[in-house]
């Protein structure tokens, strides 16, 4: 499908048929049927064509879950809204006001409705300008998303201004009104998970120890801002650890209803988090960026849940399971917990004390080599061992987290179970995923345009990995493709993502790809 709409005699015929309201106005020109009065014929055509064109522009982004190829046509489709309007204007200048530039100005001064009508042309004229890839560029992805929101001002605008101008009958513009103002309740979604993207400034306020190698450190979160997480997502934050700044990203341990302070659960395994479980002391500070991710709990949705904890997996799980408590106790819940031994069930207290409250709770720990004292479950999460505790496999849904392997296991033996792929959510906490391990790992030519730097790399490393470890710098947050800080254009070459969702289908057209989740598949040349 992608092929055929980015294919240039589809493009060619799209360009065409966006053409066709220009071309039946002129039509209906020749003819000499533009009723009693041609210029308000004319005015009013371009004008509402102007306006379709923005609304079918602002569309693309709900449709593209049904059709993700259409992200290909819109910027065709904005140029068009763009030109419309300036035909729109055109008439005004020309046939209504024969460039009378003195009586135009005093029109624009003095009467609102062509007031507001020449303020959405001109908010249109900087996205037409920088439309372009050498734009986004010069720009950066992150500043031409944010000037690219102008169109939502534009649209707005363009409907109040038809409204001021058909003064008697409003239906359409009304029309055009309700389903401008439903494109945009679409958007809110996305512009929450936005506002979430800012830093926000913590305090360590105190330390507990989970077990030898894990530690939950509790943060004051600052003034009066509010996390809005929701149980299960993570945070990335920006640490400071021998001069270098080092983000690295974390679950939220605590439940999201608790508003002033925020607990994260860090397992010692690498320069950050040895850091922390060593090091860190009470009134430490550091920025905080989300919260992230789409692996949570939602009690309107999920009415009976499974949960799968590898390790340190737990700890999201945690999250939502003291959520619940809260909001929603009546849920049914399985927890597989896999461990390897007694002394690595991070989070037993509170697991205990859950099972006491939690009226509907099962935990099922299960350890791969504990010592002979253990009297719990030993060897690990299998197959028979999932459908021994189930039994019958129904609507469930079921959260799977912990390493690579672990989450391939469950997810293989759930689906041999008959469990659908919708049903299965799995949180990639660790840099790079499932996809990134199906293939083994090959060796390319990586690029770097702009630093003039060449470099043989292996397929199974990210590619903000492989530039961070060269001194290259490429802007970066969430670093597991959710917040889109680190989008980088390919001029050449093919680049797999593990994860999408957090790159606006506008740059994917440009040729943009998340480097944090983004790996090389053959040789690879990139704009940084």
């Amino acid at each position: 499908m992608k092929s055929i709409l980015a294919s240039k005699p589809t493009k060619v015929g799209a360009f065409l048929v966006c053409l066709l309201p220009l071309a039946m106005l002129g039509w209906r020109a020749w003819q000499q049927n533009l009723g009693a009065n041609p210029i308000e014929f004319i005015t009013h055509a371009t004008g509402d064509w102007a306006l379709r064109f923005l609304l079918i522009t602002l569309a693309v982004t709900p449709m593209r879950t049904v059709l993700s190829q259409l992200t290909l046509c819109r910027r065709m489709l904005g140029l068009f809204a763009f030109f419309y309007g300036c035909l729109h204007f055109l008439t005004y200048l020309w046939l209504d006001k024969f460039f009378d530039l003195a009586e135009i100005s005093g029109d624009i001064a003095k009467r609102p409705f062509i007031t507001i009508g020449f303020t959405r042309l001109m908010l249109m004229v900087p996205l037409a300008l920088t439309s372009t890839a050498g734009w986004i560029k010069r720009l950066g992805p992150r500043n031409w998303q944010r000037l690219h929101r102008l169109i939502y001002i534009s649209g707005l605008a363009a409907a109040i201004h038809y409204y001021w101008l058909v003064k008697s009958d409003i239906r359409l513009p009304v029309l055009y009104a309700a389903i401008l103002l439903l494109l945009l309740a679409a958007r809110v979604p996305r512009l929450r998970s936005n506002r979430s993207k800012r830093a926000t400034s913590m305090r360590l306020l105190g330390i507990r120890r989970q077990t030898g190698d894990t530690v939950t450190l509790r943060f004051l979160v600052s003034g009066k801002q509010r996390l809005g997480a929701r149980p299960g997502q993570f945070l990335t934050f920006d640490w400071i650890v021998d001069g270098r700044k080092l983000p690295r990203s974390y679950s939220i341990s605590s439940s999201p209803l608790v508003g002033d302070y925020v607990e994260i659960t860090v397992k010692e395994q690498g320069i950050v988090s040895s850091f922390l479980n060593r090091k860190a002391q009470e009134g430490l500070t550091v920025e905080a960026h989300g919260p992230y991710g789409r692996f949570y709990f939602d009690e309107r949705r999920h009415r009976s849940i499974v949960l799968f904890a590898g390790g340190s997996g737990i700890t999201p799980i945690v999250s939502m399971l003291r959520y619940i408590e809260e909001s929603a106790p009546d849920t049914e819940i399985t927890l597989f917990y896999a461990v390897r031994t007694e002394h690595d069930v991070i989070f037993e207290e509170d697991l205990e004390n859950l099972h006491i409250r939690l009226p509907r709770f099962r935990c099922i720990v299960v350890a791969s080599r504990p010592g002979a004292q253990w009297r719990g479950l030993r060897g690990y999460v299998s197959r028979e061992r999932i459908e021994q505790h189930l039994g019958q496999i129904g609507s469930q849904t079921f959260f799977v987290c912990g390493p690579v392997g672990f989450m391939a296991t469950v997810k293989e033996s759930l689906k041999s179970l008959g469990v659908h792929d919708e049903q299965i959510l799995q949180e990639h906490f660790t840099i790079g995923s499932l996809g990134s391990m199906v293939a083994p790992p090959s060796t390319f030519t990586v690029n770097f345009a702009k630093s003039g730097r060449k470099y043989e790399v292996s397929s199974a490393e990210t590619l903000l990995m492989i530039a961070e470890r060269h001194g290259i710098e490429v802007p970066s947050s969430c670093r597991v493709g959710q917040c889109g800080t680190c989008a980088t254009r390919v001029l050449a070459g093919e680049v797999e993502m593990d994860v999408e969702e957090g790159l606006d289908s506008g740059l994917r057209e440009q040729g943009y790809r998340l480097l944090c989740v983004g790996h090389a598949r053959g040789y690879v040349s990139l704009d940084a």
